[in-house]
């Protein structure tokens, strides 16, 4: 006994003396949906590296259309995050084509919306934006242009303020415009990359939904090597991981088979029919009653069945099994981490995982191996 805790003691002693520096974990970031209120309430906010509330819809004139209720019907949300620490950031949304090219072709408009974004992030309980302009269709030159400006002129006031503030933005994968180039994005703190909806519901074939990799236009590989080829460093950028699925009616039960109309989305968990009247299904009832199987290729997950009067069902997924492959992805390449899409969709259980297990190997974990 004595000998072997001298073992031990020496394997210790190397391991200390030789080991490299331990990199720094994936961070966790997640967005809080407007329309489940209480969400955040069972989650484990101290964490989280970063919680993004969302969303405030921008109009096309500058103006801030709909806050939906913040801040004053979030104190106690702002309460919790302050006292664990988690810094809160405001998401910024604007998925309008027409309107996007309104408001950066207007040096009017554009001066309105910065003026009122620096205003939201002065509040105290807010450590930062993020600007979610989901533009997927041309735009004409002259509003990207005004865009970039926009970001330059928004990065250079949040640094003004009293209380320095965080600008991320969200990266769509997959448009014909692109909104960002490398002098911009110099500008920004972080980067989250579309990491999800590579098959949707109006996909013409089943599909996975956040595929590592594959032939699809959004791959989690194809968005980093885009983020890499605009100068973003590697640990500023970070994964959409959706908590959601899809699952189409299907032609056959040939995997990724022809979709017979649109598809629907399902929650990962099950979830109060009051709350997301819009979600028929969820993941874990169709998994518990038609089994489920892993693709290797894009590590996704999915299930397929066949109903009594003969027709074909198809849904795509994330699971434990795609977030330890995502998660393995992350750290080998040293990214940033995941930023998790929605939070309570999958009521806390590959969240939490994520958050368990996202830390390297310890020296303590590896000797209680030993023993």
């Amino acid at each position: 006994m004595r000998f072997r805790r001298r073992h031990l003691g020496l394997i210790a002693a190397l391991l200390l003396s030789s080991a490299p520096v331990m990199a720094e974990p994936p961070k966790a970031w997640a967005y809080m949906g407007w329309w489940m209120p209480d969400s955040w309430r069972a989650a484990p906010l101290g964490e989280f590296d970063r919680f993004l509330f969302f969303h405030l819809t921008i109009s096309d004139t500058g103006a801030i259309a709909e806050r939906n209720g913040w801040p004053e019907n979030w104190v106690d949300l702002r309460n919790a995050v302050k006292n664990n620490n988690t810094p809160l950031d405001l998401t910024l949304t604007l998925f309008d084509v027409v309107a996007f090219d309104k408001l950066f072709s207007s040096p009017e408009a554009t001066q309105r919306l910065l003026d009122e974004s620096l205003l939201l992030a002065s509040h105290e309980d807010v450590a930062g934006l993020q600007l979610d302009f989901e533009i997927y269709t041309l735009v004409p030159p002259q509003a990207i242009a005004g865009y970039r400006e926009f970001i330059v002129n928004l990065s250079k006031g949040l640094r003004q303020l009293s209380s320095p503030k965080n600008l991320s933005v969200f990266f769509p994968m997959g448009g014909d415009s692109q909104l960002y180039d490398a002098a911009t994005l110099q500008y920004v703190d972080h980067l989250v990359l579309q990491g999800y909806d590579a098959h949707w519901k109006g996909s013409k074939n089943a599909g996975p939904v956040a595929p590592l990799v594959g032939d699809e236009a959004v791959t989690w590989k194809k968005a980093v090597a885009q983020g890499l080829s605009l100068g973003m460093p590697n640990d500023r950028m970070l994964l959409g991981f959706p908590l959601y699925g899809y699952e189409w009616q299907v032609k056959n039960k040939t995997l990724r088979s022809s979709t017979v109309g649109e598809g629907v989305a399902t929650t990962f968990a099950r979830m109060p029919e009051d709350m997301l009247p819009d979600f028929k299904f969820n993941v874990q009832d169709q998994v518990r009653q038609y089994g489920a199987s892993q693709d290797p290729v894009s590590g996704s997950s999915y299930y397929q069945f066949k109903k009594e009067n003969g027709d074909f069902f198809e849904g795509w997924f994330e699971d434990w099994w795609s977030l330890n492959i995502k998660t393995d992805y992350l750290v080998n390449e040293k990214l940033g981490g995941i930023a998790f899409f929605m939070l309570g969709y999958d009521n806390g259980q590959l969240v939490d995982y994520f958050l368990k297990y996202r830390h390297p190997q310890n020296l303590q974990s590896l000797i209680e191996k030993l023993r």
